[in-house]
């Protein structure tokens, strides 16, 4: 618990700065760049616990899990946000292209490299695509807004927080006894429901209580992904309360892939880097799936908005 205690209290001294200082993006995103390397780096390693990988063949899918991150970057299209630094690196990749590259690259690999099967392309695409679009949606969150990084984390960690608790407490029915025996219903709908009024106040009410601090003029989180001129407030309200609800269950549900990845080849945790903590996935399970889940969201939103509402 002492170790565990003294990681959390390093982690939040180095990531809070990255995470709710706009200017530090740059170093967010190398952050990010670095954190999908070994994201992959640990999936690739949990599966040589059933057969070792050709070293070649895990540095290709790490380089293609970096093209994927860049791809998911430069793929948004959000009209009302202002271009600033997503073409930093002046990369441009578009996601179906580059994913039809790695598809043929993946496959040839099989023809000329003898220990490299179809089982392999398949672990290689999981990768792939598990770490790129995830580090790709989290950064993308964190590049239109410190507002949404902070939602993102709000909904995860008292989503996590308080299904823990409240298991403890009444929990009776076992949600995935097979997968993570610990998790119950009781637990999932407590941590849901009370993270989503949490982050349903914050993404309600950020302008009016942190407005300031984000140095913006906008009030619901909503403002500049959808044309507010064509959308009511009382609709805004609803979407934001679904969201967040559907948000907080896809959190869980990355929770639960992670733990069943994990029991599927024995191992306990991905990796070791945050001592107490396990690996860069261990911790962010739930963050990659509602990550790419308020991702879409935010895309469907925004073309509805410009060419329906």
């Amino acid at each position: 618990m002492k170790e565990r205690t003294i990681t959390g209290l390093i982690m939040m001294v180095i990531f809070l700065p990255l995470l709710l200082v706009e200017d530090l993006f740059v170093l967010f995103q190398l952050l990010m760049i670095l954190l999908t390397v070994i994201g992959s780096f640990e999936m690739l390693k949990m599966y040589d616990k059933e057969k070792k990988m050709n070293i070649v063949m895990k540095v290709i899918t790490i380089v293609c899990s970096l093209l994927i991150y860049f791809a998911v970057l430069t793929e948004q299209k959000f009209d009302n946000i202002p271009k600033k630094t997503l073409e930093m690196f002046n990369i441009r990749l578009e996601f179906l292209p580059t994913t039809i590259l790695i598809l043929l690259v993946l496959f040839t690999c099989t023809v000329f490299c003898h220990t490299y099967d179809a089982s392999d392309v398949g672990k290689s695409l999981t990768t792939i695509m598990y770490t790129g679009i995830g580090f790709g949606a989290i950064t993308t969150l964190k590049y239109l807004g410190t507002r949404y990084i902070v939602y993102l984390f709000i909904i995860t960690i008292l989503t996590d927080c308080f299904a823990y608790f409240t298991g403890m407490l009444i929990g009776k029915h076992k949600m995935a006894p097979t997968i993570s025996p610990k998790k119950t219903w009781e637990g999932a709908f407590g941590g849901t429901i009370i993270a989503s009024i949490v982050a349903i106040i914050f993404g309600l009410f950020y302008g009016d209580i942190f407005g300031d601090f984000f140095g913006n003029e906008t009030n619901t989180i909503l403002d500049i992904i959808v044309n507010v001129d064509k959308i009511s407030y009382a609709l805004i309200v609803v979407i934001i309360i679904f969201m967040t609800i559907l948000a907080s269950i896809f959190g869980q549900i990355g929770d639960l892939v992670a733990s069943r990845m994990k029991r599927t080849y024995g191992i306990k945790d991905f990796g070791n880097c945050f001592p107490g903590h396990g690996g860069v996935l261990d911790r962010l399970d739930s963050a990659i799936m509602a990550s790419v889940f308020l991702l879409c969201i935010f895309q469907v939103l925004t073309y509805w908005s410009n060419f329906w509402w």
